[in-house]
């Protein structure tokens, strides 16, 4: 823009107009660059929660030596509880230890030597995260089976102490023929079972995981082979301190 060849008053508001013609651009480009900034920042917020978070839900913090001498306890568990006796005993295979991070696990068949009923127990601890999400309908849904409905909250009580767990009842898939297999499972940050429905929340660095799996009662039978287990087995795990809010005396081996 010239300013040479008009009045002296002319000249000055040429001056005026491109002074703020300039200012107008200057803060034209303060407002551009300023957004940006503060997006970069929310950015940055962002991925650092959210990796820790992730760090917190899986327990990577964890002193992860001291969980696997705690969970080392599930094998002091016994062979015999009440009328069930061990059938079987086996670990997880390498797969399922790299899924689910577990620090100790117990996997055991136990039969009925009364009835013959046989129920699978397993019993895990690990980060919160891992542990929280396998449950029976995602695991059995993929092996030829499928739930009959949704699962419901059930109570059992164990040296007075009130537990809740999840049941849930299977058969094959498209199948009109009743259900030939039912799942009991619930979690424990080391005070008593609970049905969670959001476990992986739990202010805990370790989390334990029970399922048990058996034949469903039979008509006429007031409890299923599954609950009979559980009676028997879970005095057991709280005399190890699991699933109790305190550790209990120790108990004779049935």
């Amino acid at each position: 823009m010239k300013f040479g060849n008009g009045s002296k008053a002319e000249n000055k508001i040429l001056v005026e107009r491109s002074i703020v013609s300039n200012s107008s651009a200057d803060n034209s480009k303060k407002h551009y660059v300023k957004p940006r900034g503060k997006a970069v920042a929310l950015c940055v917020l962002l991925i650092m929660t959210s990796g820790f978070a992730h760090g917190y839900l899986d327990s990577r913090w964890t002193d992860r030596q001291a969980a696997q001498e705690k969970a080392q306890t599930l094998l002091e568990l016994p062979l015999h509880v009440g009328d069930w006796e061990l059938a079987s005993s086996s670990e997880l295979d390498s797969t399922a230890q790299r899924i689910l991070q577990c620090y100790g696990s117990l996997l055991r068949d136990y039969v009925n030597k009364t009835t013959g009923d046989q129920v699978k127990v397993f019993v895990v601890a690990g980060p919160r995260g891992p542990i929280a999400v396998h449950t029976p309908e995602v695991c059995y849904s993929s092996s030829g089976t499928e739930a009959t409905g949704d699962r419901v909250s059930s109570s059992l009580l164990i040296d007075g102490e009130s537990l809740s767990f999840w049941r849930v009842k299977f058969r094959k898939p498209r199948s009109s023929e009743p259900p030939h297999m039912e799942a009991w499972y619930a979690w424990s940050d080391g005070g008593p079972w609970t049905a969670a429905t959001l476990p992986r929340v739990w202010l805990t660095d370790s989390l334990y995981k029970i399922q048990a799996v058996g034949p469903p009662g039979k008509p006429g039978q007031k409890t299923s082979p599954v609950e009979d287990f559980l009676q028997e087995f879970l005095p057991k795990l709280q005399a190890v301190g699991v699933g109790t809010k305190g550790p209990k005396a120790p108990t004779e081996a049935g």
